[in-house]
């Protein structure tokens, strides 16, 4: 399995290393911006940098999820399903490597943002009173009542149960694929892709309002980080066994479906 990662980095090996070039590149343009007291190419520089956040792991995603389609569709992608890997080993590793890779790739510029973002702040020489203003105006704009504490652990709460949902989205994508390629691959074009996007649909619209509905439902902004927390853990449970099942599927149909 490790090899068919090794494999799937070297695919993507370009592409990872022109958005580190970017990165770079804006970077550099930040720093040049601090130096010479550029407030526009500071704002332009930071603001790139946190849209590429999103658009780095977007793209990351779609492009694992494409590579998998093609594979399936093209004859010398099969050589990959001749390897000595069982298809359950197949399609982890492919998942394993996209969701790392996207994650690796959204951290590192993620991590970027927030310390140019930090050292703005550090700059502007903010004193305990501005900050206290700022705090105030966030819970105003947000009519809350919780603190910029609060505010952010609750960012974050919901930021990690949208990667959990975009996992469960990923393997349905891979099972909707994995249909289309196997036991629908003797239909017509336009049933095919139908059917494999309905499944799709349902797939992943069931599986975010269950897991909105069971665990969800009724939790505000002013939850305890204990409460954020239980219902994060049961989320992650009850999503972990909807992929574990999606790539089951996904796995069974390749060992019994595929038409070498």
């Amino acid at each position: 399995m490790l090899k068919l990662m090794k494999y799937e980095f070297r695919k993507m090996r370009t592409t990872l290393l022109a958005m580190l070039g970017a990165l770079v590149a804006l970077e550099i343009g930040f720093i040049t911006g601090v130096h010479l007291e550029k407030n526009n190419v500071m704002a332009i520089c930071l603001t790139l940098i946190s849209i590429l956040v999103f658009v780095v792991y977007g793209y990351i995603m779609l492009a694992g999820m494409a590579s998998y389609s093609r594979e399936l569709k093209e004859k010398s992608g099969y050589l990959i399903f001749m390897t000595p890997v069982s298809p359950l080993g197949i399609v982890l590793s492919k998942l394993l490597f996209t969701t790392l890779a996207s994650l690796v790739a959204t951290a590192t510029f993620g991590l970027a943002a927030y310390l140019d973002l930090r050292y703005l702040i550090e700059r502007a020489h903010l004193d305990a009173n501005t900050l206290k203003q700022l705090n105030t105006m966030l819970r105003f704009g947000l009519n809350s009542n919780a603190d910029l504490f609060q505010i952010m652990r609750t960012v974050l709460f919901y930021v990690l149960t949208v990667l959990i949902e975009i996992m469960v989205t990923m393997c349905s994508a891979y099972l909707a694929i994995t249909l289309s390629a196997t036991l629908l691959q003797n239909k017509k074009g336009f049933i095919r892709g139908f059917v494999s996007l309905l499944l799709f649909v349902l797939l992943t619209w069931g599986g975010s309002w269950a897991s909105q509905k069971l665990f969800y439902e009724g939790v505000a902004m002013s939850a305890t980080f204990e409460q954020m927390k239980g219902v994060l853990a049961w989320s992650a449970l009850f999503n972990a066994g909807l992929c574990a099942i999606f790539i089951a599927a996904s796995a069974w149909l390749l060992d019994k479906k595929v038409n070498l």
